[in-house]
């Protein structure tokens, strides 16, 4: 099961990219069809802040395309992670220290501790796929690595931001199932892997890999990931050969249209006989790579290129649905005496900020905040939308301390309620969650060095939810 470790990194998007000055040269092809064109992109998906990764020749390929394929059309939405995650991730009925042995339950409960990720008992309805994934994951975004420094969020954005067309080849779902449709012995023995892989070789192996990326060493990426060696595995074929079967018939379709399309997908998905390039050219399209100047990075474009017109592609993302008006949300958070109500910034994606309020000594701010869960009222428990939650922070390379979640009382005793207190460089906050019909989110953020105000930490305790309504 070496094989799971080594590619499951790579599907977590744990491509990291030195911070030391390099050449741009990751691999781009042409393909071309009888009437329209598309450039291929392998890219990486999670990176450190500044690092650059631009060329001449990328640039060009950008600007002339008309629209956007990713795996996902939007990777960051919460809202088309959420629900898969839900179900694929999680098994409500039966516990995780039932499915492994008693020595990996010690085993990840030594892990978890040490990464300050709490303890074994957080992540009880975790199935073992997700549970290795997060432990893999963290090394690299606890360095500093971000998925929103990534590749494909960057080349998104310019994009959106020229009103040009976005589309995804396939879903989120269709990513989690190539884990969660293992069997639990496999999986199992997937996290027995990561727990017993000593001393964690994760990050170093992906830099390496990175080193090849960065100057289009195709060869060498794949030696790294030991494609010959694991070609013929169940994984392999669902990892890669069946996403890029579908990947490469939807492009097919794409090339007897005319225009040009520009394609950013996950690197190793572009290596060996079942890679993008070589199955194109399998079906009768001319594909070329192209040859990239050996300069120096250049920066990102201070701005987005124009708009051009065309064709909305196949799955186009629909733009973001708005809350109607009369889904407005009640006031559920007592503020603090003598704080006054402030300008709220703008919601992150599914959570939407209702209330903010700011102490008068500028020292801090106090937010009421909810998110809509799929599946609606009581959906999802307490326990679980803490652990979403709690995993989204320690994707955040910014945040540098997550301490572990307890459970309170709040609205006067009445309700359940977890704490979590975060650090950053410059912000300590801390969280209250309470769950109904929606998830409730209360945040009382001060500067780092700013005294704590007790007023404020009891405000967070005074969160009220609605109660469900009453089953039929």
């Amino acid at each position: 099961m070496r094989f799971c470790r080594v590619f499951a990194l790579l599907t977590a998007a744990l491509f990291l990219c030195a911070s030391r000055p390099v050449l741009a040269a990751p691999a781009l092809w042409l393909v071309q069809g009888p009437v329209g064109k598309v450039y291929l992109f392998g890219t990486v998906h999670l990176l450190r802040e500044g690092v650059q990764w631009r060329s001449p020749e990328l640039e060009a390929a950008i600007a002339q395309s008309k629209d956007l394929y990713l795996e996902v059309a939007d990777p960051a939405s919460l809202d088309s992670v959420a629900a898969p995650l839900l179900k694929l991730g999680f098994d409500q009925d039966h516990l995780l220290s039932s499915k492994i042995s008693k020595a990996d339950l010690t085993l990840l409960d030594a892990e978890l501790a040490r990464d300050g990720l709490g303890s074994e008992s957080k992540y009880e309805h975790m199935q073992p796929w997700l549970v290795a994934l997060l432990l893999q994951l963290h090394p690299a975004t606890h360095s500093g690595y971000a998925a929103g420094n990534g590749v494909d969020l960057q080349v998104r954005k310019e994009f959106v931001d020229a009103g040009k067309p976005v589309a995804g080849l396939e879903s989120v779902a269709t990513q989690l199932h190539v884990f969660s449709d293992m069997t639990q012995a496999e999986q199992v023995s997937m996290l027995d892997q990561e727990l017993q892989a000593q001393p964690k070789s994760g990050i170093s192996s992906l830099d390496s890999i990175v080193d090849a990326w960065q100057t289009g060493d195709q060869d060498r990426i794949a030696k790294i990931l030991q494609f010959d060696k694991y070609s013929s595995s169940p994984i392999y074929q669902r990892m890669f050969v069946n996403r890029n079967e579908s990947w490469a018939g939807q492009l097919s379709t794409r090339l007897q249209q005319p225009g040009t399309s520009f394609v950013s997908v996950g690197a190793a998905h572009m290596l060996g006989p079942k890679g993008l390039p070589a199955l194109l050219s399998a079906r009768g399209f001319t594909v070329t790579r192209i040859s990239i100047s050996q300069t120096e990075a250049t920066p990102s474009p201070s701005s987005s290129p124009s708009a051009t017109s065309g064709a909305t592609p196949p799955n186009a993302a629909p733009p973001s649905a708005q809350p109607s008006a009369s889904a407005a949300i009640p006031q559920f958070l007592t503020p603090p005496n003598g704080w006054t109500s402030s300008k709220m910034p703008p919601s992150a994606g599914s959570l939407k900020t209702d209330m903010m309020w700011s102490d008068p000594k500028h020292h801090g701010v106090v937010m009421a905040s909810h998110m809509d869960v799929p599946g609606g009222p009581g959906s999802i428990s307490l326990n679980t939308f803490d652990s979403l939650f709690q995993q989204g922070l320690l994707s955040d390379s910014s945040v540098k301390l997550v301490q572990p979640s307890k459970h309170v009382k709040i609205c006067n005793g009445t309700q359940d309620g977890t704490l979590t207190v975060i650090s950053s460089q410059k912000v300590i906050e801390e969280i209250v969650l309470a769950m109904s019909d929606r998830g409730y989110v209360a945040q009382y953020m001060r500067r780092m060095g700013s005294p704590e105000d007790p007023v404020a930490v009891r405000s967070l305790l005074s969160v009220c939810t609605p109660p469900l309504p009453a089953a039929r």
